[in-house]
């Protein structure tokens, strides 16, 4: 992955190309964002549990939203459930996630959402004992200009009609909050004293651990190659390793969910497309970051930062998106991409404008990991249009985290009663036809909503 900087120079925008050449690879070492050690064990390398023969649901992929899903079946009642992973639980993008649970979405089903998975995040420890790295930050989405302010202001509107506390604020209360921003450029900000942070793997785990103790199947390293279709019903799930009948299956499967949609039987349209994301992990600061750091979101800068060992994680949305995975995907498993200190300087230089001080900060690591995006930025959930008992979860748009409590809850509501308990109708993936499925139509439309 990236590195430490073999130079103690500061970080400065005049030496940054020089310095930025300096970066050579090494692993993450931070557990928050790596697989957790503690990370569900089911079968050892050389043996594998036995696969049913048969269950009621089969769910593929054991990130977390598949867990998600897994668990809140499993609350509902649901005793028959399998849970299928090609790699290792978490493996995915969910290894990698920078841990950021904010209620700050444009529309209110999100923020339903995550303010579901805050809490549920936050009583997870105390059900299953696992620590989830949960930590009350609370978050500043700031505004540079009236537009912006005025928009913030809908939304704190959107979020009190929810019962969610918010705050319209002034930059010099910014200040007050986070020592690190620049306010000279700010008209106001918002803040959502509720927001929190969490380390994604050790939540994956927990989940993992609390669906297994209700009877889930939890199976590694065992790949669904497709889905077997009746008279326009599932029958039954074909893997690498045998077949199991169910009535039920969920399609999970993150970056891979395109593809196991296309390889099925039936072919199901699941219109999302890789496109790389970057964030920078900084050394411990001069003066060391509190953990309790408030979240910081600039939407017109494009960037998010979050404290980090008493360093800094910072990340964004490149104006000029690079999709990746254009003739698809055959890794098991998410692996840090290459990085690209090129690509990733306007994103750094808009950080440094916002958090002047870090230009004497040391540059710990440079994190590429691949996220998967939609036709309109919002996930895809539900039953598919022409095939009974086919769901989908998937197309997270870097939010996976902060929907996967809620976006679990509520699909498992979708399959035990018919309709979930919110109205999910801006989610559901039967708003795309097949026309949107085009390969090169997705590829070409998530690089436009990604500089939007």
């Amino acid at each position: 992955m990236c590195s430490c900087v073999r130079s103690s120079r500061a970080l400065s925008p005049v030496l940054l190309p020089r310095l930025l050449r300096l970066q050579t690879g090494v692993r993450l070492t931070d557990r928050s964002l790596r697989t957790s050690s503690q990370c569900l064990a089911v079968g050892g390398d050389s043996t594998l549990p036995p696969l049913p023969s048969q269950a009621r649901v089969v769910i593929c992929g054991g990130g977390i939203v598949g867990t998600s899903v897994a668990y809140h079946l499993a609350k509902l009642g649901w005793t028959d459930v399998v849970l299928l992973e090609q790699g290792r639980l978490g493996a995915g993008t969910t290894r990698l996630c920078a841990g950021i649970v904010s209620m700050a979405k444009p529309i209110s089903i999100e923020c339903q959402m995550a303010n579901y998975s805050i809490s549920l995040y936050q009583q997870l420890e105390e059900e299953t004992g696992v620590k989830t790295g949960y930590v009350r930050t609370g978050s500043l989405c700031l505004a540079q200009n009236q537009d912006r302010f005025i928009s913030l202001k809908r939304l704190a509107s959107r979020l009190k009609v929810l019962g969610i506390n918010c705050n319209v604020i002034k930059p010099k209360e910014v200040a007050k909050l986070h020592p690190l921003v620049n306010i000279h450029d700010l008209v106001g900000a918002l803040h959502l004293p509720s927001d929190a942070v969490v380390s994604s793997p050790d939540v994956n785990h927990a989940l993992a651990v609390a669906a297994a103790g209700q009877g889930v199947q939890i199976l590694e390293r065992t790949s669904v190659q497709q889905v077997v279709v009746e008279k326009g019903h599932v029958m039954a799930v074909e893997t690498d390793r045998g077949s199991i009948e169910c009535e039920y299956f969920v399609n999970c499967a993150g970056q891979w969910a395109y593809e196991l949609g296309q390889a099925s039987e039936v072919k199901v349209s699941v219109p999302l497309h890789g496109c790389e994301h970057f964030y920078l992990l900084t050394k411990p600061l001069q003066e060391q970051l509190s953990p309790n750091a408030p979240v910081v979101i600039d939407m017109d800068g494009r960037l998010y930062a979050r404290s980090w060992q008493g360093g800094l994680l910072s990340g964004g949305f490149e104006k000029n998106p690079k999709p990746i995975f254009t003739e698809g995907r055959n890794q098991l498993e998410i692996q840090n991409m290459q990085e690209d200190w090129d690509h990733f300087e306007p994103m750094l230089n808009a950080l440094l404008r916002r958090m002047p001080s870090l230009e004497s900060a040391e540059i710990h690591q440079l994190v590429n990991c691949p996220e998967s995006f939609t036709p309109d930025m919002r996930c895809l959930m539900g039953e598919t249009p022409g095939l009974s008992g086919y769901y989908v979860l998937a197309g997270m748009n870097s939010s996976g985290l902060a929907f996967a409590g809620g976006a679990g809850k509520y699909l498992a509501e979708w399959m035990t009663y018919g309709y979930p308990t919110a109205n999910v109708w801006p989610l559901d993936i039967k708003r795309f036809g097949n026309l949107q499925s085009s390969r090169t139509f997705l590829r070409h439309r998530v690089m436009e909503v990604m500089r939007e």
